[in-house]
């Protein structure tokens, strides 16, 4: 073989925080990729017809690894505001049929019976826990458009780079299935993000929040650690009301303002210890903006439940905690509030080890 010029010289990698000039194409940049990684996660909150109401996680990874068949993990985790519970189970499977990368048709995964599909903004979600207390089956409608976080391209620094975007303002329909009972479901918000790059996650861990403000506007800020628990970088989108009607077009981008470091802050103020694993986790937050091209908001969030810790070792390897959650303050000094999802990674390494 003639020798590899490359060999022995180092691939330098883009500093962490967004990359500068990314392309994206929609419908095509819906589907799988043939990346290292990728995933396609759903956050809500739903009130049923009985007016109980719910958080639920719902979330598909796929991951390609050198010769092996492409593999895909599943997370579908129900909060029962009204019980003060969570559940949640994981699945992983090896694709059972050839993946079809970059389809304009958008994505249609499954993980066993679990099933995930979109296009243009109109997705359908349909899962169940294994002892069948809760299962969903939802179609979430963009009402936004796209939201290109950092442009839609951003970096983890050696660990790679990812395209991210979201599209944050989802109406859901359909039913929760409650106890074996059927509940339509009336009223709630969604959020959903993709991811997918040639990235692995890092070995830090980050802290990432999406928040549904009560004036339809939302929030999403998110820290990145070291493998010291040092803040590497940070960085967050707001998405305000719309002034007037929406796009219609939901392959188009939404209006939103890139928030940088100097721009808001992330202040624990409460602590939680899981029974289950030892891991220590923030248990309240407040988040403050203070931009020149935002809003000024001053935000407590607040988890529904202590306990939303997921241990996925036996799928993704790590334990984290995903979970609904209130939120209470103000916006340009009048009172503002709304509900939040937050993940927390990295906060169980010593049960892990």
């Amino acid at each position: 073989p003639a020798p590899n010029p490359s060999a022995g010289k180092i691939i330098e990698a883009n500093p962490p925080g967004p990359v500068p000039n990314a392309k994206l194409n929609f419908p095509v940049d819906e589907a799988p990729h043939d990346v290292i990684t990728e995933w396609w996660y759903y956050t809500g909150h739903l009130t049923t017809d009985d007016g109980a109401e719910y958080g639920f996680e719902y979330v598909i990874f796929q991951g390609i690894r050198a010769n092996f068949p492409v593999g895909y993990v599943s997370h579908f985790a129900i909060t029962d505001l009204n019980n003060k519970s969570f559940k949640f189970n994981q699945r992983i499977v090896a694709a059972a049929r050839k993946v079809e990368f970059g389809s304009p048709a958008g994505f249609n995964l499954a993980v066993g019976d679990w099933t995930m599909q979109g296009q243009a903004g109109t997705d359908r979600l349909k899962a169940s826990l294994q002892d069948g207390s809760y299962g969903l089956d939802l179609t979430v409608k963009d009402q936004k458009g796209l939201t290109l976080h950092g442009g839609g391209l951003f970096s983890y620094g050696p660990a790679g780079s990812s395209y991210y975007y979201s599209r944050t303002h989802l109406d859901p329909s359909g039913t929760l299935l409650v106890g074996g009972q059927p509940h339509a479901i009336k009223g709630g918000v969604a959020w959903m993000d993709h991811q997918w790059g040639n990235f692995v996650p890092l070995s830090g861990g980050w802290d990432w929040f999406s928040l549904h403000l009560d004036d339809n506007s939302e929030l999403m800020v998110y820290y990145l650690r070291d493998e010291q628990n040092k803040v590497v970088d940070v960085f967050g989108s707001y998405v305000p009301p719309c002034a007037g009607p929406c796009t219609s077009d939901k392959n188009k981008q939404a209006k939103s303002v890139d928030l940088r470091r100097e721009d808001f802050a992330i202040t624990p103020t409460a602590q939680w210890t899981s029974p289950a694993t030892g891991g220590v986790y923030p248990a309240g937050w407040k988040v403050e903006v203070k931009s020149k091209d935002a809003p000024a908001l001053n935000l407590n969030v607040t988890p529904v439940v202590p306990n939303q810790e997921l241990d996925t070792r036996g799928t993704t390897g790590v334990i984290y905690w995903e979970g609904a959650c209130t939120v209470a303050g103000t916006k340009d000094g009048q009172n503002l509030g709304g509900k939040a999802y937050v993940e927390l990674t990295g906060y169980a390494k010593k049960a892990t080890s």
